[in-house]
């Protein structure tokens, strides 16, 4: 385990280097509004508002852990219904236009966030 460990974990390393000069360089140029964090917020506002879900759930997962596995989901099934709820998320996103304020995209986040922490643990 110890090499793949290290190599997953270059990788991630990787993709946060990345990420951070990504966010440097849309800083730095001449377009206002261009980084991520604003083109995910626009986003959500819009028809994607299971974004600040999606992202708690992930925060909540890698960040939040348990050391009991409450409900028994098992590694797959959580994923799965993760994905389906940013499914069904999309296609009311897209089929009912209704405003999304950002006490809204605050309380999915959250609620994500409780998903990520509950169902989707690492279990450590």
């Amino acid at each position: 385990m110890g090499e793949a460990y290290r190599l997953v974990t270059y990788i991630m390393a990787g993709f946060a280097v990345v990420y951070v000069a990504l966010e440097i360089v849309l800083n730095l140029n001449e377009v206002d509004n261009d980084t991520s964090n604003i083109i995910l917020f626009e986003a959500a506002k819009d028809k994607l508002f299971f974004i600040p879900f999606g992202l708690g759930a992930i925060m909540g997962h890698l960040f939040l852990g348990v050391k009991t596995d409450y409900f028994g989901l098992g590694d797959g099934l959580p994923v799965i219904i993760l994905f389906s709820l940013a499914a069904i998320m999309t296609l009311i996103g897209f089929k009912v236009p209704f405003k999304k304020p950002v006490w809204f995209l605050s309380i999915l986040l959250i609620l994500g966030l409780f998903y990520g922490h509950l169902f989707w643990s690492m279990n450590f």
